[in-house]
């Protein structure tokens, strides 16, 4: 696709280029039903995708992002991640090479205990609610700079603290529709392939501790502790 307005990504070196490509490749070529921007060119630290426009979503979208998040999740498991581990890199059949889920959060983990190992694996790809774009044809994710391996759910509740953090204070009943969405589709796969209210709390916490340095800045306006659309966190099970 080589027409219209374009949106060109630059990167500060080679690798970050060669890696933000190498994790659109892999996305795409899942065809999860989930709109990915055309990559028209690329150079050594530069990509060119079509411009989707700027429609980002807001809270009342949250659960039309969910489902693309659970259908994103669902065909990447089903397709390859049904053998990944959490702790460690996963070879894809093309060459990719998917960071572990541990080693990025080693410290974070360490200061937050949190029971992983031994879970089904879907993915991290940074569901900011910035990296989102609803257009004529659905949900549209962008920005393809980090991926990792994860665990169900994790990436959902970074799309929750992200929009609370954004927007402000979420009706807890839509952030429990979002999940109850996510989770119609990515239980489509197997079993053990869901995320549990409890757990998508303690992996919202989580995000908190690592997305509270940026308040003030990237569009979050909104501390998590103010916003958290129930009382407080709870432990997994």
């Amino acid at each position: 696709m080589t027409s219209g307005a374009v949106f060109v990504k630059r990167y500060s070196s080679p690798e970050r280029a060669a890696n933000a490509r190498a994790h659109w490749d892999w996305l795409a070529g899942l065809t999860a039903g989930v709109r990915l921007p055309a990559l028209q060119t690329a150079t050594a630290q530069e990509l060119v995708f079509e411009h989707l426009g700027s429609r980002h979503p807001t809270p009342d979208d949250l659960g039309i992002v969910a489902a693309a998040l659970g259908r994103l999740h669902a065909v990447a498991y089903h397709r390859h991640l049904h053998a990944a581990q959490l702790d460690k890199p996963f070879p894809t059949p093309d060459g990719l090479v998917i960071s572990d889920f541990m080693a990025p959060r080693r410290i974070a983990l360490d200061e937050t205990p949190l029971s992983v190992i031994g879970l089904r694996v879907a993915l991290y790809k940074d569901a900011n609610i910035r990296n989102f774009l609803l257009t004529d044809d659905g949900v549209a994710i962008i920005d393809f700079d980090d991926l990792t391996l994860a665990p169900f759910g994790y990436d959902l509740a970074k799309l929750i603290v992200s929009t609370a953090m954004t927007h402000g204070p979420l009706d807890p009943r839509e952030v429990e529709l979002a999940l109850e969405t996510y989770n119609t589709h990515t239980a489509q796969t197997g079993p053990h392939t869901t995320c549990s209210m409890r757990r998508l709390r303690v992996y919202a916490e989580f995000h908190h501790q690592l997305t509270e340095r940026y308040l003030g800045r990237n569009g979050y306006r909104h501390a998590w502790p103010e916003v958290r659309p129930w009382r407080e966190p709870k432990a997994p099970q």
